[in-house]
Parts: structure tokens; sequence; C-alpha cells
């Protein structure tokens, strides 16, 4: 699952392009994974309003193989979604958010940073396991994604 807000705020090709270009390389490596973007609700409200369109047609689109979109509601702090939705599901988080105000809520959480290169999405080789008492484990991707 994508940290969607944190995807669209890291420097590379503009806008939802972002978001995409992380999509595609997950649904090339892993195309039986499911894919959920959450947005915040701040980060929504700052998007165009062409683009907030887009947003919104994305999160009412239910179609099977499809990436599920959704914003946070105002009064949730995005990340707090984020993290339950991902503990909840056992989900990867790609988002180079630490969260290190959430320590009891990010433990056995996997993070997957990453970077755009030639405006495409990078992720980097290793991703990063919460364990308790605030420590942290660096396992392979491809040993998370089965490559």
């Amino acid at each position: 699952m994508l940290d969607g807000s944190n995807v669209l705020a890291t420097n590379g090709r503009g806008g939802l392009e972002r978001i995409e270009s992380a999509l595609v390389w997950f649904a090339d490596r892993v195309p039986d994974w499911p894919q959920m973007v959450f947005l915040d609700a701040a980060t929504a409200r700052r998007l165009r309003p062409e683009v907030q369109d887009v947003v919104r047609a994305r999160c009412t689109d239910v179609t099977p193989g499809r990436a599920r979109w959704a914003v946070s509601p105002p009064d949730l702090e995005a990340d707090l979604h984020v993290l339950e939705f991902a503990r909840g599901h056992r989900a990867l988080i790609v988002s180079n958010d630490r969260f290190f105000d959430y320590d009891e809520l990010r433990r056995d959480v996997i993070t997957v940073q990453f970077r755009f290169v030639a405006g495409g999405f990078e992720p980097f080789d290793e991703a990063t396991w919460f364990r308790g008492s605030g420590g942290a484990q660096r396992v392979g991707l491809g040993d998370l994604l089965g490559s």
C-alpha cells in the first residue's frame, strides 16, 4: 500500500504520475498483491481542482485488479489510518516516513523507502521492519516480494 501523500511530496515527476509510477513498479513484480493508495485530507485539498476530480474518481473505482484509493477523514491523522490499515492487512507501506510519532502502532510494520531516478520510481534494496522497543531490522526487498 502506498502512503500517497508521502509519495506526492517526494521530488520527481509531478503529481499523480509519481503514485502511478510506484503502482506500476509493484504491479510488474507482484501482480497478485492488492494495491491501496492513501492520501490525507489536507494533501487532497491542496491538489489542483482537476487532480482532485481524478482522485475522487479513483476513490469510487472498485474495478477488480485496479488500485483502491482512499482519502483519510479530515479529523483523523493520515499516519494513523495508514498504520492501522497496514497492521490489519499485513501490508507493506511504501513511504519515506519513519512514523517516529507512532512507535507502538508501527510495531511489526514493514516500510519500503524509495526515490525517483530519471523520473521513475526506484525502491531501496532493503525495507525496514519495525520491531518492538523502537528497534528496526533491515529486510531484503527481493525476499519480501518473493523474487
